[in-house]
């Protein structure tokens, strides 16, 4: 039997380990397309393009059929409405504010699904530890968007405000259409699969209004192509595991490891890799924020 638990244990921690790699993937591959001055629509535009044809095949390869009911369009509609949108300010965010301090809000959003588990749906199981979490995270907010200096750089404050606002709405939403929505088998594939393609629309529609306003931008070189293909990929794959983790352990376990595990590794990499510097408040910040997630992911 221990042998038994440890294989369990050990198989669990390898999806884990799968999962937040490919889901710093992600983030890395945000943070260059910043630095190589990548056209963000179009890379967007692909990234969601190659996101779609690996769920799609996923799908269809495990037999499943691709029906689509109103039940499962229209939450799709509105997550994919913010998943184009946060990938912008995502980058953008990255560029002003760097990759660690973006990606650690975009993580801490977690808090914001909570809140609304708790007013809204009842979920007041250890609410003293979810307040407690919440709390912590808004005070880590401000921390991590201390600055020393005096001239503020445009977006300091509302791209990352941003970033913590739409990311928790995407969890918001997430919780919300797996609870009243998907009820079948393959429902959850072909909510991904659908919410990708209805992302691919939106977000060729804004590569469109921007070749409208600049005539002379080029559509599509090959090198938006390759970085957005990377970024494609990445998205797929953390898209793939979570579902596939979640499934196996719950959200209880996954989302605090997850989190907390992005959180410190993309601070390092900002860190490390891309010299980026913060400031004793920031990293305890930082620091704050991996406590809260950790706090109220586990109440979930």
């Amino acid at each position: 039997m221990p042998i038994i638990i440890n294989k369990y244990r050990m198989e669990n921690f390898i999806y884990l380990t799968i999962h937040i790699l490919f889901a710093l993937g992600m983030f890395i591959s945000l943070k260059v397309i910043n630095i190589k001055s990548i056209n963000t629509h179009q890379a967007i535009a692909i990234n969601y393009i190659v996101a779609m044809i690996f769920t799609a095949a996923d799908l269809y390869f495990q037999g499943y059929s691709f029906y689509l009911s109103t039940r499962i369009i229209i939450p799709s509609v509105f997550v994919a409405t913010l998943f184009v949108s946060t990938f912008v300010v995502m980058i953008l965010s990255t560029e002003r504010v760097g990759i660690g301090l973006s990606t650690a809000l975009n993580k801490m959003a977690v808090v914001i699904p909570v809140s609304v588990g708790i007013i809204f749906l009842g979920q007041d199981q250890n609410i003293i530890f979810k307040i407690i979490g919440v709390l912590l995270a808004i005070l880590s907010f401000f921390f991590i968007l201390y600055k020393k200096e005096r001239t503020k750089s445009n977006g300091a404050l509302l791209l990352p405000l941003s970033v913590f606002l739409l990311s928790g709405m995407i969890d918001t939403s997430m919780e919300l259409t797996h609870r009243f929505a998907l009820k079948d088998t393959g429902d959850d594939g072909v909510f991904l699969v659908t919410v990708f393609i209805f992302s691919v629309i939106l977000s060729l529609v804004a590569v469109f209004f921007e070749k409208k306003k600049n005539h002379n931008l080029k559509l599509f070189p090959s090198k938006v192509f390759g970085y957005g293909a990377m970024l494609g990929v990445f998205n797929y794959l953390a898209s793939k595991m979570i579902l596939i983790n979640v499934a196996k352990m719950g959200g209880s376990i996954v989302f605090p490891i997850h989190n907390t595990s992005i959180v410190m590794l993309t601070a390092l990499t900002g860190a490390i890799f891309f010299k980026e510097k913060f400031s004793r408040k920031q990293w305890f910040g930082i620091a704050l924020a991996v406590v809260s997630v950790l706090i109220v992911a586990s109440t979930m």
